[in-house]
């Protein structure tokens, strides 16, 4: 990993996750979902979990709903200023999926289960594999 964008460290590429941390280039959050079960598959996979299909990536409206959320006073990785909050995501085409992220530009207080929120993208690059675009989430207004 490598220090990105206000110091959050980037995810190691893969064949199988490049899609998902590099699909924010166009503004877009993108899953893959299972062609036949029809589920959100997330973190990215080679097979759908729950009956082996090949799944495809989906561009999805970039909208969610909170599940549960934490603010982390502990400074883990060196650079990332605190306090920071870390939440898991429902995106609204299926709340079974979740996503573990950070929620920003919105106080804690603010928060609350079933909170809509959009994604927006902090972009970062290491200077030698692809840039990255980390899914990150603000209220929806």
């Amino acid at each position: 990993m490598s220090d990105g964008a206000g110091g959050r460290p980037l995810p190691a590429l893969t064949a199988t996750n490049r899609p998902y941390w590099t699909a924010g280039a166009d503004g877009v959050w993108r899953l893959q979902r299972c062609p036949d079960c029809r589920r959100l598959i997330h973190p990215p996979a080679l097979r759908c979990q729950f009956d082996h299909a090949a799944p495809e990536w989906e561009a999805l409206s970039g909208r969610g709903t909170v599940e549960s959320w934490t603010v982390n006073h502990h400074p883990f990785y060196p650079g990332m200023p605190t306090p920071y909050i870390i939440a898991f995501v429902n995106p609204v085409e299926d709340p079974r999926v979740r996503v573990l992220t950070n929620l920003v530009d919105v106080e804690p207080d603010q928060i609350h289960v079933g909170m809509l929120v959009r994604v927006t993208f902090a972009a970062g690059s290491d200077d030698i594999d692809d840039d990255v675009y980390l899914p990150l989430f603000t209220a929806e207004r």
